[in-house]
């Protein structure tokens, strides 16, 4: 009798531990999932062609006085071809700025079209603020120019890196791409002291 009774105690002990076990299992599967999300993304390739939208917002001095500026953008690129249309919060055009080989222009509502070389010191000199422009192809990506000319991913662990004279800081990337959602940056400048930049990427269109 106490071996039948043994024999019934071990085949219960036997079916629990098999039956917690599967529940470790299945518990631990969430968070070894959560672990691998990021290496299950696909890798990221630099694009000389990007069509971006989101929102930004710049803060700077003027006149010895803070302003800040939100809105929204969409920034299309094709090769040396750039667009950039910055529009209010209300959807209203702010300004379009336009970049190829030979020229950079500016245009604003009621004001004739602006033109120089140099596209950075036109959006300066017009808009009253410094806008990265040479930059930012590469940092919308979550890239970085090395100095031998390549570009360097960054990895999602990276927080904050110093480029062209800006210091960056990526505050979060997109959940299911493998490309930046919020980035800042911020420089100090001659003209209008300390400009900062709040960058929120839309997710593309898949």
């Amino acid at each position: 009798m106490m071996h039948r009774y043994s024999r019934t105690f071990t085949l219960v002990a036997s079916t629990l531990t098999m039956l917690l076990c599967s529940a470790c299992s299945s518990l631990d599967m969430p968070q070894q999932s959560a672990a691998t999300q990021v290496a299950a993304l696909s890798p990221r390739i630099y694009q000389k062609s990007i069509q971006l939208s989101g929102k930004i917002s710049v803060r700077y001095e003027k006149n010895g006085k803070p302003e800040q500026l939100p809105g929204s953008f969409e920034w299309d690129q094709n090769g040396s071809n750039l667009h950039i249309t910055l529009l209010s919060p209300l959807g209203q055009t702010v300004a379009r700025i336009t970049q190829d080989e030979q020229r950079a222009i500016l245009e604003q509502d009621g004001q004739a079209p602006r033109y120089a070389q140099n596209l950075n010191q036109l959006l300066q000199d017009h808009l009253g603020w410094a806008l990265p422009v040479a930059g930012m192809r590469d940092w919308l990506q979550g890239f970085t120019l090395q100095a031998d000319g390549t570009r360097q991913a960054l990895s999602r662990i990276d927080q904050q890196l110093d480029s062209d004279g800006w210091t960056l800081r990526y505050v979060s990337w997109q959940q299911d791409i493998d490309l930046p959602k919020r980035i800042e940056l911020s420089r100090y400048t001659t003209e209008v002291g300390n400009v900062s930049i709040s960058i929120f990427i839309q997710a593309p269109n898949t």
